[in-house]
């Protein structure tokens, strides 16, 4: 009897073990999945053609899972390049592009989700531009980019 009674928990206990296990390493597989999360920001729409003092309209993708918001996002934009690669730290307050947008400069937008604006560009020259926007505490930015105004 006692034999039999051992054997059995012996084997429960070895069940309940792998049991354990086998719910620890899905969990952790499940965080580092949630660790990765990718967030991406990207131009969809650049226009081709700009003439000085005319509207012409950008629009650009924040990628996110839907349970995430951005509080801002907008385009920073300059006669001067600023091509440094900018980081999740670097604040609009860090860059220098003294233009910016202000569509959506402060609010609760879902993501994810496209934005568009129409912008006008004083004078004629090379134009320098970011997208951003700012998910929890980390900015997103796309690498610099560039069209002519003429």
């Amino acid at each position: 009897m006692i034999k039999k009674f051992s054997l059995y928990s012996s084997i429960f206990l070895l069940c309940l073990i792998t049991l354990v296990y086998y719910n620890y390493q899905k969990q952790q597989s499940n965080l580092r999945q949630a660790r990765q999360t990718q967030f991406s920001i990207e131009f969809e729409k650049v226009p081709e053609k700009v003439v000085p003092n005319q509207p012409v309209n950008f629009s650009w993708k924040v990628s996110a899972p839907e349970s995430f918001s951005t509080t801002a996002t907008g385009i920073y934009w300059n006669y001067e390049s600023t091509p440094s690669a900018l980081t999740k730290f670097d604040s609009p307050k860090a860059v220098s592009y003294p233009n910016f947008t202000e569509d959506y400069a402060s609010g609760l937008f879902k993501l994810p989700d496209t934005f568009d604006l129409n912008l006008k560009f004083p004078h004629s020259g090379i134009v320098y531009f970011r997208a951003y926007a700012l998910i929890d505490k980390d900015y997103l930015w796309t690498q610099e980019r560039q069209i002519v105004v003429k």
